[in-house]
C-alpha cells in the first residue's frame, strides 16, 4: 500500500484508496475509501490535519514543500494532474485523456524489448543521465493512436523499477512530464 507524505505530514489510508487533489486549501487532499457501502471520503489539510477513522490516519511527516507516494520500496514525486489509485500493485496514477500510470518491480528484466507488445512501434530510445533507460512506442487501441512508454530505474543487484505511462492525444505531454518529473526525486 502506498502513502503520501508532505507538508509535515504523512497520509495512511485503509484499504481500497484514491488521492486526489483538492482545491478546497493549499495542498489538500480528497481521499476516497471505496467500501462495499460506497465511497467514504476526508478532506485533509496539512495546515490543520485530521484523521479519519475508517478513511485515513494522519500523521507526523516530512517537511517537504511537496507531495510524495512512498511505498517500503521506493518513493517517488505526487505529479499534479493525476491521482493515485489502489488499482494497481503497489498504486497507479490516473489523468486526463486516459492517461495513466504504473509501476512495477524491483524485478529483473534481462531484456528491455520484451516489453514491447505486439502491434506496437518503437518510437524512441534513450538513456537518462541517471542511467533510467527509456523505450517508447505507439500502437493504434480501438481504432485511436496510443503512446505508451517504459522507464526502466535500476535498483540493486540488477533489478529495476518499470514505470510504464500511456496515453492517447493530448495527454501524452502530460504523461510522459508527470513520469519524468515522479522520478526527479529518486
Amino acid at each position: 500500500m502506498a502513502r503520501l507524505a508532505g507538508y509535515g505530514v504523512v497520509l495512511v489510508p485503509y484499504g481500497q484508496y484514491t488521492f486526489a487533489r483538492s482545491d478546497a486549501a493549499p495542498h489538500a487532499v480528497l481521499v476516497t475509501n471505496w467500501r462495499e457501502d460506497g465511497p467514504a471520503t476526508a478532506l485533509v489539510d496539512p495546515a490543520d490535519p485530521q484523521s479519519a477513522p475508517g478513511i485515513v490516519d494522519v500523521a507526523p511527516g516530512p517537511d517537504q514543500p511537496f507531495w510524495s507516494i512512498q511505498t517500503g520500496v521506493f518513493e517517488v514525486a505526487w505529479p499534479s494532474g493525476f491521482t493515485v489509485e489502489s488499482t494497481f500493485v503497489p498504486y497507479g496514477l490516473a489523468g486526463k485523456h486516459d492517461s495513466s500510470i504504473s509501476v512495477q518491480g524491483p524485478a529483473r528484466v534481462p531484456d528491455p524489448d520484451v516489453l514491447i507488445g505486439v502491434g506496437q512501434t518503437v518510437t524512441d530510445r534513450r538513456t537518462m543521465g541517471d542511467g533510467v533507460q527509456v523505450i517508447e512506442v505507439t500502437y493504434e487501441h480501438e481504432g485511436d493512436p496510443w503512446w505508451q512508454a517504459h522507464y526502466l530505474l535500476p535498483r540493486q543487484e540488477g533489478r529495476v523499477l518499470v514505470f510504464t505511462a500511456q496515453s492517447r492525444e493530448p495527454g501524452i505531454a502530460a504523461a510522459r512530464e508527470g513520469l519524468e518529473w515522479m522520478l526527479a526525486l529518486d
